[in-house]
């Protein structure tokens, strides 16, 4: 794997983005923040060495659903989208579907508690 240095406020993954690699924190550590280029950004962890980002996206194929910006020089080991789809694809079928809904509830959830009680969420708008 890569292994690659991240200066402080160096942006690792961009919310909105398709996800290319996933990484392991070496030292160091990073925010991660929903609505990062917003008006309103909220923090949702503070993740140092030992901790992974990036791995959602690389499972399901979806967009990152935040940022991670690196609040201090930051040392991570970087796995490509080819490698992480290998060893996704060695996984027993079952298992494999078992993540999938794991990180799909996930994703849901992390949606469900970072929306602001005066949003207005489009997708529940007859209720």
């Amino acid at each position: 794997y890569k292994r690659l240095t991240f200066e402080k406020g160096e942006v690792l993954l961009k919310e909105g983005d398709n996800g290319e690699f996933v990484y392991l924190i070496l030292n160091g550590q990073v925010e991660v923040c929903k609505g990062y280029s917003g008006e309103n950004p909220r923090t949702i962890a503070i993740l140092g060495r030992g901790n992974v980002v990036g791995e959602l996206s690389l499972f399901d194929g979806s967009p990152h659903v935040a940022t991670v910006v690196a609040v201090e020089p930051t040392e991570a080991s970087a796995m490509s989208r080819d490698e992480f789809q290998k060893m996704i694809n060695i996984l027993d079928p079952l298992m494999k579907g078992i993540v999938g809904m794991m990180v799909s509830r996930l994703r849901q959830v992390v949606q469900e508690l970072l929306v602001d009680k005066g949003d207005v969420d489009w997708a529940d708008w007859n209720n």
